[in-house]
């Protein structure tokens, strides 16, 4: 896949037919349901399809088997597939579970083993940080790897960690320096599933994800110092790195939700008919088809732009946390006024809408809720200033 624009709207094309005329002909014959995660077998299955077409780890470099694309034209494809209907979205482009920017720190035998099994979409990690008590705060993480002989031996839980109960290695942040804390104190470690004393715990059912969230436990856990991930007392560097980038990813995903929203509205205000009109005649229907067109510009807007910003290796904390601030909170609002639009079936499960709006919840908390994000500006502001 070469990154030509021209190129880049034909893969969308080819991205939008590929859902339509495999995935979720797939889905359906299946039988999944939308709110729980699908058998890591049919997943393997769907990764594997989606990277041979070149999407499944379409941003990740070529020499590691991706695709090679800019993470400004692998939003594009993020946007494509999130205006589709489909419970595979991870698994088409690589999300959580797949190939991301972190493992590109392996070290030869890390590669073979790790990453580029995971470029090729033939299994599955998690990025495990957060814990009951650190989630915003990272430099709050409990979880030891306590140095012996040689190896590390891990103890503590993670909490609410996305495909926990399907990974087939973890990424696990843990403190090996509590003096230095998270200034140089975190280390990452690859950790296999089924190395003694590392269990999943509970697996959570969410508010619109179910299967895919759940605990990791580490008890007295031994690895050796060859599973670190770079260098020790580094890995929060590494994981602030992919946080930023996974921003912006969640800005594309946003938008791409509302676009889905905003043509379901738009489509059943021409349509549906009350006092002998079409809803969509009245000012207050039009007012919120306006709103939800306009912010969904903005946001198209923000993400391409921020992302060709990462491209040119600028500094984008703050305008990463705009990005996933305003995107996660627009589409929110777009999945209630689509709601509010469609009356009273835009409850019913039929239409899909209820489900986008439990969905899209999550979005203002995963990667630093919204809180966080305004705090982190504000704070660079300042910074800028002071300058």
């Amino acid at each position: 896949m070469t990154t030509t624009a021209y190129d880049i709207e034909a893969s969308k094309d080819t991205l939008g037919r590929f859902l339509r005329d495999e995935v979720i002909p797939l889905e359906k014959e299946a039988g999944l349901s939308p709110d729980v995660a699908p058998p890591a077998e049919l997943r393997r299955k769907v990764r594997r399809r989606a990277h041979a077409l070149g999407f499944y780890a379409a941003d990740m470099p070529r020499e590691a088997g991706g695709g090679g694309l800019a993470l400004s034209e692998r939003v594009l494809l993020d946007m494509e597939a999130l205006s589709h209907e489909t419970v595979f979205f991870e698994d088409v482009m690589g999300g959580p579970g797949g190939p991301s920017s972190i493992l590109l720190a392996c070290d030869e035998r890390q590669r073979e083993k790790y990453l580029l099994p995971l470029v090729r979409g033939e299994i599955t990690t998690c990025f495990a940080l957060s814990e009951p008590e650190a989630g915003s705060d990272a430099g709050g993480l409990r979880l030891r790897a306590r140095r012996t002989n040689g190896t590390y031996v891990l103890n503590g839980t993670k909490n609410i960690i996305t495909n926990a109960p399907q990974c087939d290695f973890a990424m696990v942040f843990a403190v090996t320096d509590e003096a230095r804390g998270a200034m140089g104190g975190i280390t990452c470690f690859l950790v296999d599933k089924g190395t003694p004393g590392f269990s999943v715990g509970r697996v959570h059912t969410c508010m619109g994800f179910t299967g895919f969230q759940g605990e990791l436990v580490f008890e007295e856990c031994e690895v050796p110092a060859a599973s670190i991930l770079g260098q020790e007392g580094y890995g929060l560097a590494l994981a602030l790195d992919w946080i930023n980038a996974n921003r912006i990813k969640i800005g594309a995903a946003a938008a791409g939700l509302s676009r889905r929203l905003l043509a379901a509205s738009t489509a059943y205000a021409a349509r549906r008919r009350q006092f002998g009109r079409p809803i969509g005649d009245n000012q207050g229907i039009q007012w919120k088809l306006a709103d939800m067109a306009t912010e969904l510009f903005a946001v198209e807007s923000m993400v391409t732009r921020v992302a060709a910003m990462w491209d040119r290796k600028l500094d984008v904390r703050k305008e990463a946390a705009m990005v996933k601030l305003y995107a996660s909170e627009m589409v929110n609002r777009a999945a209630y006024e689509a709601i509010q639009i469609h009356g009273g079936t835009g409850c019913l499960l039929e239409t899909g809408l209820e489900r986008v709006a439990r969905m899209v919840r999550v979005y203002t908390i995963v990667e630093g809720t919204s809180e966080i994000q305004r705090i982190g500006i504000a704070r660079r502001l300042l910074k800028e200033l002071a300058a």
